[in-house]
């Protein structure tokens, strides 16, 4: 079970505001590319998890100047809460997990799709991944595509969805409510109907993790191990399998 988080309150309005911020700037930034290319793609995806490591930073420097709250990097996100190696093993355990149950509902999500007359559409991620696998001058972009996939995304999305939202939701006295609506957040923020519902029980997955362990290292290793069996699936079945993944 979570332990409580010392923060304030009223911090989280500025790192809120300070997130805005960022994101809007890194937006303009992405717009300033040709529409459509893989450089305007290469910015959307980093703009996110920057956003969130500026914003973290923001957020620390405020609660210890103001709050008189100092936010310890390791108390605040449990990095030193429990063994290493069980938290290593839950998140091994609850990533392996993940990867067997997630696709199936992805294949449900997609047959429903289908009996409404639709066709899925897979995230804009995977196919640029694919298509870069394949493409002769496009090694620079997937190694980037690839890391910002399997490692800086991971720990960007946990330490924003697990790390602060949830707990900031559940220490207001609201523990089904900060888990359902941060999980279905979660699926929102990919903005893909076909993996709406297979990410949103990722969420409450890690979610799960996380209060087993009451360490964030667990729930990003977790998402970590997901994301990057995906990416192997669409590196080794690309050529078979156009949409075979769902990256977060």
């Amino acid at each position: 079970m979570l332990t409580q988080r010392s923060w304030h309150p009223e911090s989280l309005l500025w790192l809120g505001c300070i997130l805005m911020v960022t994101l809007g700037m890194g937006g303009g930034l992405a717009g300033l590319a040709e529409a459509g290319s893989v450089e305007q793609m290469a910015v959307n995806v980093a703009v996110m998890p920057l956003s969130i490591f500026v914003s973290i930073v923001a957020w620390m420097f405020i609660s210890a100047k103001f709050y008189d709250k100092p936010i310890r990097f390791k108390d605040t996100f449990g990095l030193n809460r429990g063994k290493l190696t069980t938290c290593l093993a839950v998140g091994l355990a609850g990533g392996i997990v993940i990867v067997l149950v997630a696709p199936i509902l992805s294949i449900l999500t997609s047959v429903i799709i289908q009996a409404f007359g639709e066709t899925p559409q897979g995230q804009k991620l995977v196919t640029v991944i694919s298509e870069q696998s394949q493409s002769e001058g496009g090694i620079l972009f997937l190694i980037f595509f690839v890391v910002m996939a399997v490692v800086v995304a991971p720990i960007g999305e946990e330490i924003l969805f697990r790390g602060i939202l949830y707990p900031s939701i559940k220490q207001n006295g609201y523990p089904k409510v900060a888990a359902i609506g941060t999980a279905v957040l979660f699926g929102l923020f990919h903005v893909n109907l076909l993996t709406f519902l297979s990410l949103t029980f990722v969420g409450l997955a890690l979610i799960f993790i996380y209060e087993k362990t009451d360490n964030l290292l667990a729930p990003i290793l977790a998402h970590a191990l997901f994301n990057g069996v995906n990416v192997l699936l669409i590196l080794v079945t690309t050529k078979y399998f156009p949409e075979p993944a769902m990256i977060q």
